[in-house]
This record gives C-alpha cells, sequence and structure tokens, in this order.
C-alpha cells in the first residue's frame, strides 16, 4: 500500500533525507520518498506489517506535524 504524508517543519534537504531514513528503517516499510520542496513523503509499505498512524507518529517524533494528505489529524488517530 502506498501513503502520502503531508509534513510540516522540513527546513531543508536534509530534514528530508532524516525522514526517509527513519521511515525506511521502520519494519514493513519497503520505500519512502520524502520531498523538502513538496513537503510530502510517499511511503509503500505493507498494512499487514506497519499501520498509517505509526508512520505519523515516527515522523512526529522527529518533531515535525505530519498528516495522512486529505485526512485530518484526528481522523488518522495521531
Amino acid at each position: 500500500m502506498k501513503a502520502e504524508i503531508h509534513i510540516e517543519g522540513m527546513h531543508c534537504d536534509s530534514c528530508a533525507a532524516d525522514i526517509k531514513e527513519t521511515l525506511e528503517e521502520t519494519a514493513g516499510v519497503k520505500a519512502a520518498d520524502v520531498t523538502f520542496k513538496r513537503k510530502t513523503a510517499i511511503v509503500d509499505f505493507n498494512e499487514e506489517t506497519v499501520q498509517q498512524a505509526t508512520l505519523i507518529k515516527k515522523i512526529q517524533d522527529l518533531g515535525y506535524t505530519a498528516t495522512i494528505s486529505g485526512q485530518s489529524q484526528s481522523e488518522v488517530g495521531a
């Protein structure tokens, strides 16, 4: 499954690289493409292993605001 996550608080490409690394180290994540200019992460993951809410939490733990594109944070459960 793929999810597009909107991320606020990134200041540069290095921020995006840190988020990408964190997501890709998460069990169940196959790939992550984080773009600073678009303020998004496209995450390809196995939903039987990891939930979208977990991906959001991982990004939030780094100090950023993250939401699934098209949903409010309350819908995601964050």
